[in-house]
């Protein structure tokens, strides 16, 4: 089963950012449950073989007042031994991948299209590739990003990490939007 964990804490938002993912891995005939973070539960946690944590609106930060409802990914998922469980998350979902492991947050605005120097394969991309961004704030490229994760993609901002002892993978741009393949890559990791 996979997990997507949405985010969005306008209902509006949902069509966006989570039923984009949904419609990709329906097509792959995956199973799937989507929860809302404030409805997250250990059993869904454990359930699940996979995480996806959605992105958000461009001032939607309210899943930041709750890190808490995220503490599976720094305590639980990576202290047990189902800590070889992939997760990815997109914009806010590696924001939040960041935040629990004592990253930053800054000020960045990107909107649109972006060229992605990929400085290593990293689910299927490599090389220069355009990506859909959508933030306006960024992880702070600093010791504590570069103490637990590997920076495969940049632009002026980190666009793509991979946790670097477990199977957690954040990217900034939206795959749902462009480069759907990534989201089929991380079901195959």
């Amino acid at each position: 089963m996979i997990l997507i964990v949405n985010i969005c804490n306008n209902l509006l938002h949902y069509q966006e950012f989570v039923r984009p993912i949904e419609d990709i891995i329906r097509n792959t005939e995956e199973p799937f449950i989507t929860r809302h973070y404030t409805e997250l539960t250990s059993k869904d946690v454990y359930d699940s073989h996979r995480i996806i944590i959605t992105g958000t609106s461009l001032q939607d930060f309210e899943y930041s007042k709750h890190l808490d409802k995220f503490k599976f990914i720094s305590d639980e998922l990576l202290k047990n031994d189902s800590s070889k469980k992939p997760i990815l998350g997109i914009c806010g979902g590696m924001q939040i991948l960041c935040l629990m492991r004592g990253c930053k947050l800054v000020k960045g605005l990107e909107i649109g299209l972006v060229k992605a120097k990929f400085s290593a394969e990293f689910l299927g991309m490599n090389g220069e590739k355009d990506v859909y961004s959508l933030h306006n704030m960024v992880v702070k490229k600093d010791n504590a990003l570069e103490k637990h994760f590997h920076i495969y993609a940049s632009t002026k901002y980190v666009q793509a990490v991979k946790d670097k002892h477990y199977k957690i993978y954040g990217v900034l741009f939206h795959p749902e939007v462009r480069n759907k393949d990534i989201i089929r890559r991380f079901l195959c990791v």
